[in-house]
């Protein structure tokens, strides 16, 4: 090899090496500088057990143990291949090959062969359906649904979320579609397995994917990503005229698209926050839970003892006191995940709430 080529081949093997070490997209970190409420992880999950370049991790979703709350866990879903679980230090529990897995979520409660059951919902885009499970202790996932209960979507299956009505007592699994579909299924039993029927469909007219619904109040909020949020009724018999969140866009300067993950942390009285990536900027939008969901302020997660937090996608938050934080905790993706300067495979990181009351305390903003 002559000189010139070994000089080439060490100037590419060079710019590979640090483009590898580089934080990601300089671009958005900077569109979110002006934010200055910053927070840090506490703690942060096993990576998922994929290349480090593969958009893997997804959306988390808090699974409280009432009765032994230090053995809550932590679900989480990886697109290249299934459901995680983990311990509230973060450690790996279980991995279940169970199809490309986008969006999950849960609820309490169900009433299944005579017995109280706790289920979670997932979009498996390998199936173009919605998979169910039995939760139980350590992390362990069963398997529920009677059959593989496939969309009428046309488009890729992307996000979820479940509601339980507080007017009927049923369960139901909202999910969405890349092109705005949405559909709204309600959990029955069939022979000792749960199946759904499709109760209402409806189409927003772009892109959808993060979802969440208030059992409280009976709403369901829907991202559009590139144009804010949306809030329905959540009843199947409800108007599918939604209304538009003021500041959820672009025209907020602490927005950037996409809008992505959503979840609602409950304070009582129906009062609380709705919590929202802004994904373009590696930021995350507060809003009042109540009214109109006024607009509260922006936030980012910063370097700390754990590495800050860049393109999140799907995050999910608890009330409920857990050892080490007695206000609850905010789990989110993690797009890019470093351990110092070397990449990582992704994963998800865990925020102390009160943390960010703190924040909230001074008005977010």
């Amino acid at each position: 090899m002559n000189r010139v080529m070994k000089l080439f081949v060490f100037l590419s093997v060079s710019f590979v090496f640090l483009n590898s070490c580089n934080r990601p997209s300089e671009g958005s970190r900077k569109a979110g500088e002006h934010i200055k409420n910053i927070v840090s992880a506490r703690v942060e999950t096993i990576a998922t057990p994929q290349s480090r370049n593969e958009d893997s991790a997804d959306d988390p979703a808090i699974w409280i143990n009432r009765q032994t709350p230090e053995k809550s866990i932590i679900i989480g879903t990886d697109k290249k291949g299934g459901m995680i679980t983990y311990d509230l230090q973060g450690k790996e529990l279980s991995y279940y090959v169970t199809g490309s897995m986008n969006n999950c979520d849960l609820r309490y409660g169900l009433q299944f062969i005579g017995d109280t059951i706790d289920i979670l919902a997932a979009s498996n885009r390998t199936y173009h359906s919605i998979s169910l499970f039995r939760i139980r202790e350590n992390g362990i996932l069963d398997t529920l649904h009677a059959r593989i209960i496939k969309s009428e979507m046309t488009d890729e299956v992307y996000g979820l979320c479940m509601y339980k009505s507080r007017q009927t007592g049923k369960f139901y699994v909202f999910m969405n579609s890349k092109a705005g579909e949405v559909e709204q299924w309600e959990l029955i039993e069939i022979e000792n397995k749960i199946d759904a029927k499709l109760v209402r469909s409806f189409l927003l007219g772009s892109q959808t994917e993060g979802m969440v619904a208030d059992d409280e109040k009976g709403l369901v909020y829907i991202g559009k990503e590139e144009t804010g949020i949306w809030k329905f009724d959540a009843e199947p018999g409800g108007s599918t005229d939604g209304e538009y969140i003021m500041q959820s866009s672009e025209e907020n300067d602490n927005i950037k698209y996409d809008v992505e993950g959503m979840a609602i942390y409950d304070t009582g009285n129906g009062n609380g926050y709705l919590v929202v990536s802004s994904q373009g900027n590696y930021s995350y939008a507060v809003y009042e839970r109540q009214g109109k969901n006024k607009y509260l302020g922006s936030f980012r997660i910063s370097d700390g003892k754990i590495d800050g937090v860049e393109e999140t996608d799907g995050l999910d938050v608890t009330n409920i006191p857990l050892p080490g934080f007695q206000k609850g905790i905010l789990v989110v993706q993690d797009g890019f995940n470093y351990d110092g300067r070397k990449k990582q495979s992704q994963n998800f990181k865990i925020l102390s709430w009160a943390d960010i009351e703190i924040l909230l305390q001074k008005n977010v903003n």
